[in-house]
């Protein structure tokens, strides 16, 4: 309550009051306000609230209310000094008055009455809403308060007071409450009332004793806190439900009462003069439609592209509208003032029509509350055409005649009538068009093992078509390529942009994005077959309520809307498609998780096509039926819509030299090549990717040439590190060294370098070089340590220094038995020692059965068999390493191996030319360890 103190009015109502001066008054506090005990500084209680007192005070008479506030806080620490240093106290001076009463510094033994000293609050009128379109006409009083100190108490207390006659004599408020777990020496609401005024209590949350007592003509109640602590309750339950720290006061009757003293506000007899501007946009309407649905959404529709947005709070227009006339000229309205020129136009359009109060956040809640003003912020019409309601928002965006049947999601709404009304239902409905909808086209005709183009489209409607409208008419090329770069990476992981461009479509008041970029590949591995899952709708819709408290189990679920979203997929698969299935659900349930879906999936000469819709409806889940939505949604999990590639799909670097082959590779290098050509100078990013790809179809000197360019660009780390490494595969060994030195200089932190580096310097025979390295680097210890202790004894090992190797490979794994990871490597690094063969093999037999892919660890283990003589066994560790994995070239390479002693010369040559095209220097690996062909 320091930096802004705002008085928690449920909705401050435009008025005049007697005096409604632009300056805080400066009196005592009222008679009727009873004052709290003065906090001693020197005196503290003993847990030293920050809070010493939190003491609000509302007085409902003579039609208005008056609000006292009164704050006493420590200052604590330096923190505390700078925030509270500045009193803000905020009023709406056509709404009432502000009055302030003291403001002081408690100091021990000392009182500084900063009023009595001279001081006097500033008044500026600051519209923070304004980038929300909101001029509230709101003041703001700020007064330093001067010489305050760390451990003083600032006290302060003022009254604001509110009347408005359009109100006709009633009034309501509502305060908040503070409840545990804040902590206040003292904190008090307090509700008195003239006894002549009915007037209604209500609180929101368990544990408020709200028994009126009189004193001296006025009633009361008073609520000394904080209350008890509010329930913990589950996120997703219906706000409704939800207990609210809060009790309110009404002079209102009823709903009707309510409905009775608004509708006269929205009179439109006369409002369209004859001859008028106005009137010629009705006659205008009236020709275009030829139905009154048509001419409904035609009127809807000027509303909301004519007349902008702008909440004027000012000039006693907070219940007020402006004239319909008047908005049509000035050419911009509040909820208010949009919802009369609305009436009056479907008015003059023999269209049924009246207006509707509702509350934007809170509708749920509403039929819970007290009948007032306060339940509601919004204004909207409801039209009745055939016998249907039409809830038609003029502060809408974008609306179509195909949108004239979607409903806001108000939940209750309050009609304004003469005669009055009480609350109506607003139901709820999927949108007919998408808010979002997604197109997205991967094509892989060229190999599902190289990078993909692809074509993304995004196309909004409502605020989102909006917000692209500015965009693609003011924003700069760079926010374009941001907001382009966002929309994609939701959609297509560590993907690149190429292109975008931005549109709107004025008909259907859709705006869109296309962008055509590169994607990864995107297929996994299953049981060693290839698949990429195309589902949506079961992948993004989550259910996962909580009701494992008892008190929780009879609490319903509620689901968000109304929104609508589509999503299409499109993969394009090579060789039309030739030995690809599909599995997964093909269709859908009509409703998972709460939400409505539809799917459409057709798979047809190598497209595969599908088409997931999501609707929500507000749909509460009720507890004896969360059970069966959860077990609904986890079966459609188990089901998701896959691509499962041929099971005897030849190996990467097969696919990728057949794809070069055959020339497949156009579109892509073509992508590429516009990637480089339209990046920043000092962006080496689309070099980097090229390069990739060069890399894996084999083209080295090709990828070397990209890399050249980005360590140009720039010689980071990474880049240095991807140079050395390229230049290792084409033999440069001495450049390539060089290269290391210099990626480990720019970025000693990158452990995979140095280790890349130790091992170059090993292969040059500079031992000393490399333990110092790999020391320094186990000495600085951290997640790294027992990983550069396994690498320390590989390079001992590589200086002939077995024994020694083999004891800290033992002792690396002192601390950590079962990392699945560790284990696999001492196993590796004996069997490339060719020492402790038994111990070995129960590190790779511990690792296997620890490990949820045992593809490497069986790989090392058939090394162990290999070097013990056990060709079978190795074999056999091998064909199921490569079933799970088929491209470890180790793996590949030592069957090879294994194959030529078997006596399967030709096999064996295939393995060892296949493991070379993924390691061209593999060969100098195994040849090290003493393996050789």
């Amino acid at each position: 309550m320091l930096r802004n103190v705002v008085v928690p009015f449920a909705l401050v109502a435009g008025a005049t009051s007697a005096w409604a001066g632009d300056k805080p008054l400066y009196e005592p506090a009222p008679a009727w306000v009873k004052e709290a005990p003065a906090p001693d500084p020197a005196n503290l209680p003993a847990d030293k609230p920050q809070l010493l007192i939190s003491d609000q005070q509302h007085r409902i008479a003579d039609g208005g209310v008056s609000a006292y506030v009164r704050s006493a806080v420590l200052i604590a620490n330096a923190g505390m000094l700078n925030e509270a240093g500045t009193l803000r106290l905020e009023w709406l001076p056509d709404h009432g008055d502000l009055i302030v009463h003291h403001a002081r510094i408690l100091r021990a033994g000392e009182t500084i009455d900063l009023l009595a000293k001279g001081e006097r609050f500033a008044v500026i009128q600051r519209e923070l809403g304004l980038e929300r379109k909101m001029l509230t006409g709101m003041l703001t009083a700020t007064m330093n308060a001067e010489g305050m100190r760390v451990g003083d108490v600032l006290d302060f207390a003022f009254t604001i007071t509110r009347k408005d006659p359009v109100l006709g004599g009633q009034t309501s408020t509502s305060m908040p409450v503070l409840t545990k777990p804040v902590t206040a020496a003292f904190a008090r609401n307090r509700l008195s009332w003239d006894k002549a005024t009915p007037v209604a209590l209500r609180s929101y949350f368990d544990g408020a004793e709200l028994t009126p007592r009189n004193t001296g003509g006025f009633d009361e109640v008073e609520l000394v806190g904080p209350l008890p602590k509010l329930p913990d309750l589950p996120d997703d339950m219906p706000l409704r439900l939800r207990p609210l720290p809060m009790v309110e006061a009404s002079s209102f009757a009823d709903w009707q009462a309510v409905s009775r003293t608004f509708a006269p506000l929205y009179a439109t007899d006369g409002a369209i003069a004859p001859g008028s501007p106005l009137a010629a946009e009705v006659a205008r309407i009236k020709a275009a439609g030829k139905t009154p649905r048509e001419r409904a959404a035609l009127a809807l529709q000027s509303v909301q592209g004519e007349i902008r947005y702008l909440f004027k709070g000012m000039a006693g227009g907070n219940y007020t509208p402006q004239a319909a006339a008047q908005t049509w000229s000035v050419r911009y309205g509040d909820c208010k003032a949009k919802t009369l020129l609305l009436l009056a136009m479907l008015r003059a359009l023999d269209i049924e029509a009246e207006p509707v109060l509702a509350s934007s956040d809170g509708g749920d809640y509403v039929p819970r509350r007290l009948p007032s003003a306060g339940a509601f912020d919004h204004v909207l019409v409801r039209a009745e055409i055939d016998g249907a309601s039409l809830w038609l928002d003029g502060t809408g965006q974008g609306a179509r005649l195909s949108d004239i049947e979607d409903t806001p999601p108000f939940r209750n709404v309050l009609p304004l009538r003469a005669a009055g009304a009480g609350l109506m239902p607003l139901p709820m409905r999927v949108p007919a068009r998408p808010d979002v909808a997604i197109w997205l086209e991967i094509d892989q005709t060229a190999g599902i093992v190289l990078p993909a183009p692809y074509r993304l489209r995004m196309t909004m409607r409502g605020q989102g078509a909006e917000m692209m409208r500015m965009v693609t008419a003011q924003g700069t090329e760079d926010q374009r390529e941001a907001m382009a770069t966002q929309i994609a990476s939701q959609h297509v992981s560590d993907g690149r942009v190429v292109s975008h461009r931005l549109s709107f479509d004025e008909a259907a008041n859709t705006g869109s994005v296309e962008i055509e970029g590169i994607a990864p590949g995107g297929w996994g591995r299953e049981e060693g077959r290839r698949y990429r899952t195309i589902d949506y709708a079961v992948n993004t819709i989550q259910f996962n309520p909580d009701r494992s408290r008892t008190v929780w189990k009879t609490i319903p679920v509620a689901t968000g809307g109304p929104e609508k979203m589509s999503f299409t997929r499109r993969v394009l698969l090579p060789d039309g498609g030739k030995g690809y299935t599909i599995e997964g659900d093909r269709t859908l349930p009509p409703r998972l998780g709460g939400m409505n879906v539809t799917r459409s999936f057709s798979f047809d000469q190598g497209v595969a096509n599908m088409e997931d819709v999501i609707g929500a409806a507000g749909t509460e889940i009720a507890p004896d039926a969360i059970a069966a939505e959860r077990a609904a949604l986890t079966a459609a999990e188990r089901r998701t819509l896959k691509i499962m590639a041929p099971a005897d799909l030849p190996r990467t670097h097969e696919l990728r030299a057949r794809a070069v082959r055959e020339g497949r590779l156009k579109r892509l290098d073509a992508l590429y090549a516009k990637a480089i050509a339209d990046a920043d100078p000092g962006d080496a990013t689309a070099y980097d990717a090229r390069a990739r790809l060069r890399e894996g179809l084999g083209d080295w000197k090709g990828a070397l040439a990209d890399v050249e360019r980005m360590v140009a660009i720039d010689p980071s780390g990474a880049n240095l590190y991807f140079q050395a490494y390229i230049l290792y595969v084409l033999g440069r060994d001495a450049e390539s060294l060089a290269a290391i030195e210099k990626a480990t200089a720019a970025d000693p932190s990158d452990y995979n370098a140095l280790t890349y580096h130790t091992a170059r310097l090993a292969d040059a025979k500079r031992h000393d070089e490399a333990l110092a390295m790999i020391d320094a680097r186990i000495a600085a210890g951290g997640d790294e340590r027992e990983w550069a202790t396994l690498h320390k004894a590989y390079l001992l090992a590589t200086q002939g220094e077995i024994d020694a190797a083999a004891a800290l490979a033992d002792s690396a794994l002192g601390e950590k038995p079962r990392d699945v990871g560790h284990l696999n490597q001492r196993c590796w690094l004996r069997g490339q020692m060719n020492v402790a063969l038994e111990a070995a093999l129960a590190d790779c037999d511990r690792a296997i059965a620890l490990g949820d892919n045992p593809a490497a660890a069986l790989d090392s283990r058939a090394l162990i068999h290999f070097r013990a003589g056990r060709l079978d066994a190795a074999r056999a560790d091998l064909e199921e390493a490569l079933a799970l994995e088929p491209d470890i070239a180790a793996a590949l390479y030592l069957r090879g191996l294994v194959r030529k002693k078997q006596g399967d010369l030709k096999g064996g040559a295939t393995d060892i030319a296949d493991a070379q095209a993924i390691a061209p220097r593999i060969a100098d690996d195994y040849t090290r360890w003493g393996i050789t062909a």
